[in-house]
């Protein structure tokens, strides 16, 4: 039986992130085979103890105080951690999500596809700020992460880690997007407060310069475009 690991750094949002496992719990059809690992920050107080509280009540949720490193790579670090689950869910603490059973649309769509190379995703309620087709919180096989050797691209302080998924995605001719709706309570849709986690990252997107970063990066890209090519042509001559 398929499990799912839901990856998730989260910072200072105590109450945000308590409403995501809530509304995990509320429309999945088999919460025992969900995991979820959080990534919280060694100055974020606020978070560990709703983390203790809900691992208290859920033996299926696992967290982690570490430094603090850049955002993009926390989903990497915690893959590391995970127990061998087979799908890989990369979330967001600001996600809400509503379709019940997606956790059956999930893994009922990796048992069509052989290879098991693919982006999975569903709608966000953003479409009108980014194309229907983008995926803005990838679901991906371990085989993705493990080809890759990371399920997120392991540069980006804020941003544009969804952006490197899907041209991964795009190129390799494998995105596709399920009838799931996962709510996206961002502050640009007037969803949210502007936040101090919101306000930082807008921070680091000028500071880092995180558009230069990304194109400087083509080379990279196209070297991890060409593993993805490599396997499925290699699996398709077994």
């Amino acid at each position: 039986m398929s499990r799912i690991a839901i990856l998730l750094p989260t910072r200072n949002r105590p109450e945000v992130l308590k409403r995501f496992w809530k509304s995990i719990v509320d429309t999945s059809d088999e919460i025992s085979l969900i995991s979820l690992y959080l990534y919280i920050d060694d100055d974020d107080t606020v978070s560990v103890p709703v983390a203790k509280e809900l691992q208290s009540k859920f033996d299926n949720i696992f967290y982690y105080v570490e430094p603090r490193i850049v955002h993009s790579d926390m989903s990497n670090a915690l893959f590391h951690k995970t127990q061998g689950e087979d799908i890989i869910f990369l979330g967001g603490d600001d996600l809400i999500m509503k379709t019940k059973g997606w956790d059956t649309l999930v893994k009922n769509k990796f048992d069509t596809i052989e290879d098991k190379i693919d982006i999975l995703y569903g709608k966000d309620g953003g479409e009108s700020q980014h194309p229907v087709e983008f995926a803005t919180h990838p679901i991906v096989h371990r085989k993705w992460g493990e080809i890759l050797g990371y399920v997120n691209p392991p540069y980006f302080s804020c941003d544009y880690a969804d952006t490197w998924s899907n041209d991964l995605a795009d190129a390799v001719g494998r995105k596709f997007m399920l009838p799931i709706f996962h709510e996206h309570m961002h502050f640009t849709m007037g969803k949210a407060p502007f936040d101090s986690t919101y306000q930082e990252s807008r921070r680091r997107f000028q500071q880092d310069n995180i558009p230069q970063l990304y194109r400087s990066l083509q080379d990279k890209r196209e070297g991890d475009i060409q593993k993805l090519k490599t396997y499925i042509e290699e699996y398709r001559k077994k």
